[in-house]
């Protein structure tokens, strides 16, 4: 397993191949991932849920600080989990040599995840401007137009968007490491061409 991953890991790729080689790799293993996955994303759905319906108002706020909870969960929660993810390590000079290449898979693989993460924040934002309407109209002196379990509503459409969200920002990360290995193979593969000429000359 360890060298099928290895062998799959570190390969010279395009930009493309990553985004689509890692999107298919987490498609492909979704049920395994989901497995590994699912009960931290779940406190996360549900801490994000609670968060977002109190805090409907300053909600980019708010969603700024669910990504760095995220970023928090996915480091000390899911990618221990997920030996894939921390498979690859490269240095810093590795990613210079290869930043176009790391900010294409990055901004390419940012596109699909934002169309994916705009079709499942549609109910959550239809309610969430519902809700600052209605904050509106009480500032105005009107009266609460909204029925009783809105807020258990609200709650509950916004923990299942930070769910399925959160396995769009998971997503993210495959491509990513793809790009990686192919920037490690690509540096390895330099390396035995500058050691082979070395020893011809």
């Amino acid at each position: 397993m360890e060298k099928e991953i290895d062998e799959t890991l570190f390969k010279t790729r395009s930009a493309r191949a990553c985004i689509a080689d890692g999107l298919h790799f987490y498609t492909g293993n979704f049920r395994r991932i989901f497995r590994a996955t699912w009960l931290p994303i779940l406190v996360f759905a549900l801490i994000s849920g609670i968060a977002e319906s109190l805090l409907v108002v300053i909600y980019p706020l708010v969603v700024l600080a669910l990504l760095l909870v995220f970023c928090l969960v996915y480091r000390f929660l899911l990618r221990p989990r997920l030996k894939f993810l921390a498979k690859v390590k490269t240095d810093f000079s590795t990613c210079m040599r290869h930043f176009g290449l790391l900010a294409v898979v990055a901004f390419g693989t940012l596109l699909i995840c934002a169309v994916a993460w705009a079709l499942t924040s549609v109910p959550a934002v239809i309610l969430g401007i519902a809700n600052i309407e209605a904050q509106k109209g009480i500032l105005f002196g009107d009266p609460w137009g909204m029925p009783d379990y809105i807020k258990w509503l609200t709650m509950a459409v916004f923990a299942l968007a930070s769910f399925l969200q959160a396995y769009i920002y998971l997503a993210f990360f495959f491509p990513m490491r793809y790009a990686q290995g192919a920037a490690v193979a690509s540096e390895d593969e330099r390396r035995k061409a500058l050691n082979t000429i070395q020893k011809a000359s």
